[in-house]
């Protein structure tokens, strides 16, 4: 399992290559910047599963930061959405960048999009 860093730590992130996690209010914050793509899926997977497992909270996870993503990292997206409707919770998807917003749109997956 990869080790999400839960900090503003930009530098730690570097290091281990894992997800910024962050607390907003009530709601866990995942930070995706730069490319994803099959070679990083399972570091989303794991994130977003130690983010599920750590508390309650509702999930966002901001895309203004990606360069690239693929359908096997919307996949992981799609299955935690289902994880976390299930436990009655959300996840959102914020600020995807625009190469991210191309391919949620060619994915009909819009509607995950917090308004901005």
């Amino acid at each position: 399992m990869v080790s999400s860093t839960f900090s503003s730590d930009v530098a730690a992130r570097r290091r281990t290559f894992a997800p910024l996690v962050t607390r907003e209010g009530g709601r866990t914050v995942i930070w995706l910047d730069g490319e994803y793509d099959i070679a990083t899926v399972l570091t989303v997977a794991d994130t977003l599963a130690d983010a599920l497992s750590v508390d309650d909270n509702d999930v966002v996870v901001d895309l203004s930061g990606v360069t690239f993503i693929s359908t096997a990292t919307i996949d992981v997206l799609i299955r935690g959405q289902r994880s976390l409707k299930a436990r009655d919770r959300n996840l959102t998807l914020r600020s995807p960048s625009r190469r991210a917003s191309r391919v949620l749109e060619l994915c009909g997956l819009t509607d995950l999009v917090e308004p901005g």
